[in-house]
């Protein structure tokens, strides 16, 4: 089934199409004299998104307070281009792409966002390398988008494996269990899809492919795909999200040294990442 799934990939019928506004907005972002005024044109052209934008600007998530953004231009100002761009995935992504109903829109997205929001508080606490700090929210929203690809290219065998497959009982990895049944795992289709589709950097495309391996460890250098990895670790730890997971699930407590926290604050992490997925639940 692989070389089918593979073959339909490369076929944009299948797939859902990403929103125009997001694929230049990347292009901005990835051009080295992007103008933030040009960024600024492009949002507001979309009066619905503009509205959108700014309404998250000012919300708990992107630490809305006295400061509110009263127009793009003001929420480019307090947020800079890259939250922006952040806000505009989060915003538009759930709308685009359509999620099985097992999975349920507001809980898969709810994960997705979970994940983003850890991958970015805990990379301002380890990554140095830019282009991976500009990542952290992105490849987290996105990491788990391979199960929806699989829905799109081949449902009626998705279908399958989610009514046979006893998720709650099993100790093997997901992974294990969808390459034993489709040749290729999540994890690997959805790099497969954002490198066929999305103008996005190579380092989000290798953190996705990798995100069910190990997370952030003592003695290894941290990097986007750990601790992004680390971040889902997290959020399925502490029930953020979807619940399509196995017993089989890797423990976070040795990420705690690496990035010098205890567990108490690791817990206020988590409490504000529940709030901030509280602010974003309209959106999902």
């Amino acid at each position: 089934m692989r070389e089918l799934i593979l073959e339909k990939l490369k076929t944009s019928g299948y797939l859902p199409p990403l929103p125009d506004v997001l694929i230049a907005l990347q292009r901005l972002m990835n051009d080295p004299d992007c103008d933030v005024e040009d960024v600024r044109r492009l949002i507001a052209s979309d009066p619905v998104l503009s509205s959108r934008i700014i309404t998250m600007a000012n919300s708990a998530l992107f630490g809305g307070g006295r400061d509110l953004a009263g127009d793009i231009e003001d929420a480019i100002v307090r947020l800079g281009v890259g939250a922006v761009l952040e806000l505009c995935y989060t915003v538009e992504l759930p709308g685009c792409i359509k999620v099985p109903q097992t999975f349920g829109q507001t809980r898969f997205w709810k994960h997705g966002l979970a994940v983003a929001i850890l991958s970015r508080e805990l990379g301002s606490k380890t990554l140095t390398d830019k282009e991976e700090l500009d990542s952290c929210y992105l490849t987290g929203l996105v990491h788990d988008i391979g199960l929806l690809v699989y829905d799109y290219l081949v449902p009626e065998e998705f279908n399958q494996f989610l009514i046979t497959t006893d998720f709650n009982n099993s100790d093997q990895q997901l992974e294990t269990l969808e390459t034993n049944f489709f040749g290729i795992n999540h994890s690997e289709l959805g790099a497969a899809y954002l490198k066929e589709w999305w103008p996005v950097s190579p380092k989000v495309v290798e953190a996705v492919a990798a995100h069910g391996e190990v997370g952030l460890e003592k003695d290894q250098t941290p990097n986007l795909t750990r601790l992004v990895s680390t971040a889902n670790q997290i959020a399925n730890k502490y029930n953020l999200g979807h619940s399509f997971q196995t017993r089989h699930k890797p423990a976070d407590e040795s990420c705690l040294e690496v990035l010098k926290m205890s567990r108490e604050e690791m817990d206020e992490l988590v409490d504000w990442t529940q709030v901030g997925l509280l602010a974003a639940e309209s959106v999902l």
